[in-house]
């Protein structure tokens, strides 16, 4: 299995486990596509990824819609550009807008390099309710997340998985920054780097990037979706492209944003 398979399998375990323990969630299947619903009232947190190719995949594609239409939700799709041309087909078929774009990029975990936690600063793992509070504010600070929802979808999951981790970076008492490693067999996933505007440019992105990529030491690879901002800190890193994704919606407007504001937090 190549390196963007593996990302793409990767990215459908990760977001089974980002909604576990999310309060009235669901994960749906249908025929190779999985729904994954937060029912929150970020629109942007239920999407669907691609775990295999469909049989029929206008079927599966109009079938998800339907789903997301009895929920009071707008279709949204990521996806990998031509792992499975029948669906990127179908989806160019169904009249959604195309709203992001941005690589695949992995790496062997050995080949990372070491990246210092700035002086004054330290990351630790995610434990008690400070943590996840902290984890919490940083979203609101770094992503412009609403603290609410943040509590709901990415406090809950910060805690009690067995293959997910969270960091957040501290900078004395004040949390700095936040990054998330999610395990699929031997592949590591990292989402959600983010620091906050008065803590940027010191070394901090880089360093929470390699704490979340070893979070598993026994995996091999690891990927991540940079945004087109901190694209060139992961290169430097040594990061490789080897796919190109896609977010599709029904709707642009409220919907696309807060699709495109849950983009960049991959990572």
């Amino acid at each position: 299995m190549n390196a963007a398979e593996r990302l793409a399998l990767g990215l459908v375990a990760a977001e089974r486990a980002r909604r576990a323990n999310v309060a009235g969630a669901e994960v749906l299947e249908i025929d190779g596509l999985v729904l994954a619903l937060a029912n929150l009232a970020d629109p942007a947190l239920s999407s669907v990824v691609v775990e295999r190719a469909p049989r029929d995949a206008g079927a599966a594609l109009r079938a998800a819609e339907a789903e997301f239409t009895l929920r009071g939700l707008q279709l949204g799709i990521d996806l990998q550009v031509g792992r499975h041309h029948r669906i990127d087909e179908a989806v160019r078929s169904m009249g959604l807008t195309r709203i992001v774009e941005r690589p695949g990029m992995t790496i062997d975990p050995r080949a990372l390099p070491d990246a210092s936690v700035p002086e004054g600063a330290e990351i630790r793992e995610v434990g008690g309710a400070e943590d996840v509070e902290a984890l919490v504010q940083v979203g609101v600070r770094a992503f412009g997340d609403d603290a609410e929802v943040g509590r709901a979808f990415y406090g809950a999951g910060a805690r009690g998985l067995v293959h997910a981790r969270m960091f957040v970076a501290w900078r004395g008492a004040q949390p700095a920054g936040i990054s998330a490693a999610y395990l699929d067999r031997e592949t590591t996933g990292v989402m959600g780097v983010g620091v906050v505007p008065d803590a940027r440019g010191r070394g901090l992105g880089s360093a929470l990037t390699v704490c979340a990529a070893r979070a598993f030491p026994g995996a091999d690879l690891v990927w991540l979706h940079p945004s087109d901002e901190a694209r060139s800190m992961y290169e430097r890193l040594g990061f490789e492209r080897v796919s190109d994704w896609e977010v599709w919606t029904r709707q642009v407007g409220a919907h696309g944003a807060n699709l495109q504001a849950e983009a960049a937090r991959l990572p």
